[in-house]
């Protein structure tokens, strides 16, 4: 017997991506604890070098437009807010505060090799 399937059938639905259940500071790292049990520490420095916003990364090229040596190796959030279910946004001890860090992001640099600000 021959079945066809419709589209909607054919349709998988996504794989849940972890979400972070812990932020915190520790030292000059954030700390972060993922629902699907992984846990990672991220240098605040390198966090702060790798903002996405349109001011540190232009949005037509993708080149990067913040100078990472102009970063103190103290900065640190002075804040946190979560942005809506997917990302956190930092205020940051230097005045910066308009990048929006999504889950994605951060697993992205944690797979990184070189925990190092480029």
């Amino acid at each position: 017997m021959l079945t066809v399937m419709g589209i909607l059938d054919q349709i998988q639905p996504a794989a849940a991506k972890p979400r972070p259940t812990q932020l915190s500071v520790e030292g000059s790292d954030l700390a972060l604890q993922w629902d699907d049990g992984s846990s990672h520490r991220l240098p605040l420095v390198l966090l702060r070098s790798r903002c996405p916003c349109a001011g540190c990364v232009d949005e037509w090229t993708g080149r990067r437009l913040l100078n990472v040596t102009t970063i103190r190796p103290d900065v640190h959030p002075v804040g946190m807010e979560p942005v809506g279910r997917y990302a956190v946004q930092f205020d940051w001890s230097d005045g910066h505060r308009t990048g929006i860090y999504s889950w994605d992001l951060l697993r992205r640099i944690a797979a990184e090799p070189a925990k190092e600000p480029s």
